[in-house]
């Protein structure tokens, strides 16, 4: 099963390729710390402008078998476009004059007065890569949670690929298993444009209050050009409905819902370039912690991965985020 790939491009990756400004680099490592899908999602250029384009098969040809001197009726596949937008994420860090000429390196002084908002950025970022919704913003993008939001039966249809923990009301939380690459799902950005965080240094400005009152500050400025595509929604699902009460009893069988997720995905993961991850809050993987513990889950185990320690399921990596919320509505 393709877990790990070399080609897999990250944001990380990006940024740290962008020599000119050092302080590029340090973002990069400040969202590879405070945000594990961030770290581990693929980052693809938009096809269209500020737009990506997928052409998604929908239907195969048909074949039939022929007789000596039979006719085969003319077939196509189907297909369907998908169109995924960009959003602008945006953020201004304001430090007074004072405070940062009397320090010793006023580079790297701004640099940790700006994390806060580079945290802030990442985390936002990450929560609408869940949740984003272009209904309830429409300068925003939707998330993989609006996708794979209504049930289905229908093999054919996302919903599908979405299993049921059988929780009711809004007291519940997802796990996902997603598969990242350029024919799965990745990060998108603007064609022509860079990826990841563009800082603009503003130097020295004079802010206004309302009485008129004045005062020097140095300002940074941070934008993000960022979007999400799915192009095989196959390779990705959802375990919604977990009730997080039944959670702290220990009465949900995580195991057997990450099995049903599995068994969703299986046979479409094992492509070259993929990179395949468990997502979920720590109340489930705590919840999973104490399972390892048992022999008869053999499927649990922990690895070595970029020099941590990782719980695996079947040896995909599971990683815990705060994105991922205790307070979502039945999905139905």
């Amino acid at each position: 099963m393709a877990v790990l790939a070399k080609n897999h491009l990250t944001l990380v990756d990006l940024l740290k390729r962008k020599v000119k400004d050092s302080v590029e680099t340090d973002i990069a490592e400040i969202l590879s710390e405070d945000n594990i899908v961030i770290k581990d999602a693929h980052v693809k250029q938009c096809n269209d402008g500020t737009k990506n384009i997928s052409v998604i098969r929908s239907g195969l040809p048909a074949a039939v078998f022929r007789k000596l001197y039979g006719f085969v009726p003319t077939s196509k596949s189907e297909t369907e476009q998908v169109e995924d937008s960009t959003g602008m994420l945006e953020a201004y860090s304001t430090v007074d004059v004072d405070l940062v000429d009397k320090s010793e390196d006023p580079a790297g002084f701004r640099l940790s007065e700006s994390k806060a908002f580079i945290e802030g950025m990442s985390q936002t970022a990450c929560q609408s890569i869940f949740y984003g919704s272009k209904t309830d913003n429409n300068a925003a993008f939707d998330g993989l949670a609006v996708r794979y939001s209504k049930l289905s039966a229908e093999k054919n249809q996302i919903g599908f690929n979405i299993v049921d923990a059988g929780g009711k009301g809004s007291k519940n939380t997802s796990a996902w298993i997603i598969t990242w690459s350029e024919q799965d799902t990745a990060l998108i950005y603007p064609k022509g444009s860079n990826a990841g965080i563009k800082h603009e240094n503003d130097g020295i400005i004079t802010e206004t209050n309302s009485d008129g009152a004045k005062r020097k500050v140095y300002q940074d400025h941070f934008k993000w050009d960022l979007g999400l595509t799915v192009k095989d929604w196959r390779t990705t699902c959802r375990i919604a409905n977990i009730d997080m009460d039944e959670l702290a009893k220990g009465t949900v069988n995580t195991i057997d819902l990450l099995r049903k997720a599995y068994y969703k995905v299986n046979k479409y993961i094992r492509k070259s370039g993929q990179k395949t991850f468990i997502y979920c809050n720590s109340a489930f993987l705590e919840r999973l912690d104490a399972e390892i513990s048992k022999k008869e889950n053999v499927m649990l185990s922990v690895k070595n991965f970029d020099g941590e320690d990782v719980l695996c399921y079947r040896n995909i990596p599971i990683h815990c985020t705060d994105s991922i919320l205790e307070t979502e509505e039945t999905v139905a």
